[in-house]
């Protein structure tokens, strides 16, 4: 227990400084010879994809957030965790209607909390700049497959698009050892 709560401790730290890993430093010119003037700092590269403990935070957290609604059946903090742009697609309504299946199935997203999400692709940017991390978490008796796309707004990422489903997991397959990737749509 003390292993998992400095684990995820470490992992929060790293998420809080997600945005501003990618610094720069700067050294002091030597002795005796002028600064150079300023040149223009480029833009700020995104850090991502930077940080597999990141990723993992992300799956995580969205993913708790979904079992959370999925089980009150109450998907106004799912929604509320969105981008502008998924909050005005989406009521909280709309949210409970598409996953209603997953509700009905009685599927457990619990272990999602404890099990580690294996990704199908490394976390990549598309050409808007949304980052996607598609892949499943190995449970049993159904793995659960998620296809989570993020936007950053205002330093933060916020769900900009939330694809989950459940399927038979792989006979044999021990939580964890999977190796099977569908990307969730």
């Amino acid at each position: 227990m003390r292993t998992v709560t400095i684990l995820l401790a470490s992992m929060l730290a790293v998420c809080a400084a997600a945005p501003s890993l990618a610094q720069t430093q700067t050294q002091a010119p030597a002795p005796g010879k002028k600064k150079a003037a300023p040149t223009p700092a480029a833009p700020a590269a995104p850090a991502w994809p930077a940080n597999a403990a990141q990723a993992i935070y992300l799956a995580r957290s969205t993913m708790m957030a979904l079992q959370q609604a999925v089980e009150t059946g109450n998907f106004t903090v799912l929604r509320d965790m969105g981008s502008p742009g998924f909050r005005a697609q989406n009521t909280a309504a709309d949210l409970a209607i598409r996953f209603q299946a997953l509700r009905q199935s009685g599927a457990d997203l619990t272990a999602v909390a404890v099990i580690a999400p294996q990704l199908s692709t490394p976390p990549f940017l598309d050409p808007q700049k949304q980052l996607h991390l598609v892949g499943l978490f190995p449970t049993q008796p159904l793995e659960i497959d998620f296809d989570l796309s993020f936007e950053n707004v205002d330093n933060r990422w916020r769900i900009s698009a939330i694809g989950v489903t459940t399927a038979p997991a792989p006979k044999g397959q021990e939580a964890g050892d999977g190796e099977k990737g569908k990307a969730a749509k």
